[in-house]
């Protein structure tokens, strides 16, 4: 048995887990602390492959707490909670974000780059053959107003707006 604890001592250390000290939260994280909150959303959702024409209203929820390397939110739209975001900081402007949905399907990976008051969230879909690009682009005015956009390409030159919209934060 002494042997075995010993081992553990020793490849803890290896794995990079320190046994004694609680992971220390990356600093870095602090500049996702805006997206907190409540936010009242209003968007307008252009006819285009990727959407469907509407304009709709919603109330938007951020729960978020830092722990350890992570930063999380419990995300709820109009009172129902949708997803579960979990950011970590991956260097210079880049976060990993992985979206969790509350109906248990699959989680998606993608990165968010933070750069400043401008957020974007890359991504890209194959389909028979083409490759897709997405990506929504949140621009902060303040740490109580965000104007956003969500646009597709095929050549990531040429951007096609699929809709665009504005939220402001709920003070309780």
């Amino acid at each position: 048995m002494k042997i075995l604890l010993m081992v553990a001592a020793f490849a803890l250390p290896l794995l990079g887990i320190a046994a004694d000290a609680p992971p220390n939260p990356t600093p870095d994280l602090d500049r996702l602390a805006v997206f907190a909150g409540s936010w009242k959303s209003e968007l307008e959702n252009y006819d285009t492959p990727y959407s469907s024409a509407a304009t709709v209203s919603s109330t938007l929820v951020n729960q978020c707490w830092k722990a350890g390397a992570f930063f999380m939110c419990n995300q709820s739209v109009n009172g129902a909670s949708r997803v579960l975001l979990v950011f970590a900081y991956k260097g210079g402007d880049s976060f990993s974000v992985t979206y969790v949905p509350a109906d248990g399907g699959h989680a998606i990976s993608g990165t968010v780059i933070v750069a400043g008051g401008m957020w974007t969230f890359p991504g890209q879909s194959t389909k028979l053959g083409q490759t897709v690009y997405f990506r929504t682009v949140n621009i902060y005015s303040n740490q109580d107003n965000i104007d956003f956009r969500e646009e597709y390409s095929t050549d990531q030159q040429n951007w096609t707006l699929m809709s665009k919209g504005h939220q402001s934060r709920i003070r309780n």
